[in-house]
């Protein structure tokens, strides 16, 4: 593993304290594909996997008056056979640094004192929660009911915030990523083929004994903004957009996004525009220090990159007006970035929660929308930025949208655009505390390439992928 691990005890206790209750975590189990020996990949649920380390499937946690019992399968005839050397429940107690190990079986049991009292978290795995729900009698679902909301502040208030150990272990996850860009760029062949690309990329994470933090996205259709298909061959002029991170052993994500041109030269247009969403980049990335609304940072890169789509003939009128209107989204219909931790988008499954402060919300316009966050930035807090341009056909055929911003989009101008694809640039960055550095922003993924003359030196010098793979 890449470090000795946090103090999970430490942890438990924390938010024991915050909740004052006794709480049952559960993890997500082991879910088939098609038969029960052959199952999906396998991830632990983030928060259990946060306060305890452990990553059997199906476990369960017992918090309660400073003490933590897990519930765990123990070993049964055959798994040697099947699955190799089994621990037994004691050395599984040691290794995980907890009081007590017992059989699942008995999970009810030990628990039915502490009905009416007991509180729980919802996990992906529904089947887990349905009997997180009979245990504790209280109804949970993942989506829209997590936990009670003692249960659920004290959970963000823990993970949100960043320790030492965590953001060392991100600074490894965003290393791995930088491996795997790298290779994707210098595999980067006219004639080759999305998905070679995708598998190098997550090749050399695996060979680095780490996974990916989501599905790659590896496209020329940079427009499909989470693009889930390689289908499409590398041709000459074509921009090829990867959004690839990496997951440590801990389960710490990176989520980093490149985009470079397959012949390894920029256009003209390609240039402007990708010069355009990397001042983007350069003007959130620098906003994100502690005390800044992350809305603001948002509304910033949208304002830079108005004033670039006014300048190439895409947009008209006062930039004010671009941007209150929501105009801008029809180039860049997303929000500027998210929370990372545990989850690649940390903490979403609380919903709007754990990112927006009180009384804060959504924007409504056209593209800001989609903003999946706005805090007043903290302290060693982790997020994306990740300002984009898109050319997407669906938008500008759009007969509501056309009529809306009719005054405000060169749509006639835009037409001559499809075909360009999609450009974002997104890194990781901490919130540096401001007696660090001056509060200057620290960015996990600086050391991937990311300007012009960074890109242009790198792609293609290497072997292609197809090369890499079969050798």
């Amino acid at each position: 593993m890449s470090s000795p691990g946090p103090d999970f005890a430490a942890r438990r206790r924390a938010l024991a304290l915050g909740v004052g209750a006794p709480i049952l975590l559960g993890n997500n189990g082991n879910r088939p594909r098609n038969l029960p020996i052959n199952a999906l990949p396998f991830r632990a649920d983030s928060s259990f996997l946060y306060f305890t380390g452990c990553t059997e499937p199906g476990a369960f946690a017992l918090i309660h008056e400073g003490h933590c019992t897990l519930f765990l399968h123990p070993p049964e005839p055959g798994d040697e056979l099947w699955h190799g050397e089994v621990e037994p429940l004691e050395a599984r107690r040691m290794r995980l640094g907890v009081d007590a190990v017992r059989p699942l079986a008995e999970l009810d049991f030990v628990c039915e004192p502490h009905r009416g009292r007991l509180v729980a978290l919802a996990v992906p795995d529904s089947s887990v929660t349905a009997r997180l729900s009979l245990i504790t009698g209280r109804a949970l679902a993942y989506t829209g009911a997590p936990g009670p909301d003692g249960l659920v502040d004290a959970v963000i208030r823990q993970r949100r915030g960043r320790d030492a150990w965590e953001l060392a272990e991100m600074r490894v996850a965003a290393e791995h990523a930088e491996a795997g860009h790298r290779a994707a760029m210098g595999a980067t062949r006219v004639g080759g083929h999305e998905r070679e690309i995708a598998a190098l990329f997550d090749a050399v994470l695996a060979a680095r004994g780490v996974g990916t933090s989501y599905h790659s996205i590896v496209t020329v259709r940079g427009e499909i903004l989470h693009n889930p298909d390689y289908r499409n061959p590398l041709a000459d002029g074509d921009l090829l957009l990867v959004d690839g991170g990496a997951e440590t052993a801990w389960g710490y994500a990176s989520d980093v996004t490149r985009t470079w041109p397959v012949n390894g030269r920029f256009t003209a247009r390609q240039r402007d525009m990708y010069e355009l969403v990397l001042r983007a980049n350069l003007v959130g990335i620098d906003m994100c220090r502690v005390g800044t609304r992350y809305a603001d940072i948002h509304w910033a890169a949208t304002r830079c990159l108005a004033q670039g789509l006014r300048d190439v003939g895409l947009l008209r009128g006062e930039i004010d007006t671009l941007v209150e209107s929501g105009a801008v989204g029809t180039f860049f219909p997303h929000g500027v970035g998210h929370l990372i931790g545990l989850d690649v988008h940390d903490l979403e499954n609380f919903g709007d929660r754990p990112a927006f402060a009180p009384g804060r919300a959504r924007p409504s316009q056209f593209g800001a929308r989609f903003l999946r966050m706005d805090l007043d930035l903290e302290a060693n807090l982790v997020v994306t930025i990740e300002p984009g341009f898109y050319v997407v056909p669906a938008i500008l055929h759009d007969k509501e949208l056309r009529a809306r911003f009719a005054e405000l989009v060169s749509f006639d101008e835009a037409e001559r655009w499809i075909g360009f694809g999609g450009i974002r640039i997104e890194d990781d960055v901490r919130v540096r505390p401001a007696h660090e550095e001056g509060g200057a922003p620290e960015v996990f993924t600086a050391m991937i390439p990311k300007t012009l003359g960074e890109i242009e030196s790198l792609v293609g010098t290497g072997l292609s992928a197809r090369e890499r793979l079969s050798a």
